[in-house]
């Protein structure tokens, strides 16, 4: 018989509180396997596998109910995500160790020589900032002023929320597409990515409408591979895929019509 863990069991092994898995079962993000008579849950390794995504996508950033939609979504594949978190877990590791190093230099030298360097002060910082200053540099290099006025136009036209709420669907969106790009492209399952990607693309682009030279600009600049090899923006694997799902459809319909 498969090994069933009492939810104080669950949060002893996980360091997850009692508290949180109650709430994670009330949102039915986390249902127990089984209750027993006396009402205890019981929860089974599939569950203890779906923790395991629940707190790697927490601890990535993404939000209770988004993270409820991913794992739950139909032909979701589990250990395609789990490739993919430990491509972004191996990226912001990187990213830690540079801030490790410029810390561990600032620290060493005040050791050494009882005083601060405010050369490794600046360095420091810089390396804290540098995820986010690297993501201006790029959109400076590839846009005008003139262009990333506009960017900021808009963005205190629509505000912070629905910005986030953008960039929180493209993130769960690019996820499912990359965990999912083996589909056949006729499949249900790739007709329906394709169909969100279609519908977060009119509404991402939709208030870009009154700057149709930024809009331009941004359809060249994915064309030409600017952002290639940053996971955050759509890459040419993620177009490619999209473009096969519709030329899929657009067969099935030549096939249909003759």
């Amino acid at each position: 018989m498969a090994r069933r863990y009492r939810v104080g069991e669950v949060a002893q092994l996980t360091n997850v509180s009692i508290r949180t898995l109650h709430h994670y079962d009330r949102i039915g993000l986390l249902r127990p396997a089984s209750h027993s008579e006396a009402g205890y849950r019981f929860y089974g390794s599939e569950e203890m596998l779906r923790l395991q995504q629940i707190l790697t996508l927490r601890y990535l950033g993404f939000p209770l109910r988004q993270i409820g939609r991913l794992l739950d979504r139909a032909g979701f594949d589990l250990l395609s995500s789990l490739r993919i978190q430990r491509g972004v877990l191996r990226d912001r590791i990187a990213e830690l160790e540079r801030i490790d190093s410029a810390l561990a230099a600032l620290i060493a030298h005040r050791a050494e020589h009882g005083e601060w360097d405010w050369n490794l002060i600046v360095t420091a910082s810089n390396a804290v900032q540098q995820g986010q200053a690297e993501g201006e540099r790029l959109m400076e290099r590839y846009y005008t002023a003139e262009q990333m006025a506009q960017f900021h136009e808009l963005g205190e036209k629509f505000g912070p929320a629905e910005i986030e709420a953008i960039e929180s669907d493209w993130a769960e969106l690019l996820a499912e597409v990359r965990a999912n790009s083996h589909l056949d492209p006729a499949s249900p399952e790739a007709r329906a990515l394709a169909d969100r990607w279609d519908a977060l693309s009119e509404r991402t682009m939709a208030p870009y409408e009154a700057y149709p030279d930024l809009k331009a600009a941004i359809g060249k600049n994915y064309e030409e591979g600017a952002f290639a090899g940053h996971d955050r923006a759509p890459q040419a694997a993620d177009f490619a895929f999209i473009e096969r799902v519709k030329a899929a459809r657009s067969s099935d319909s030549d096939l249909e019509s003759s």
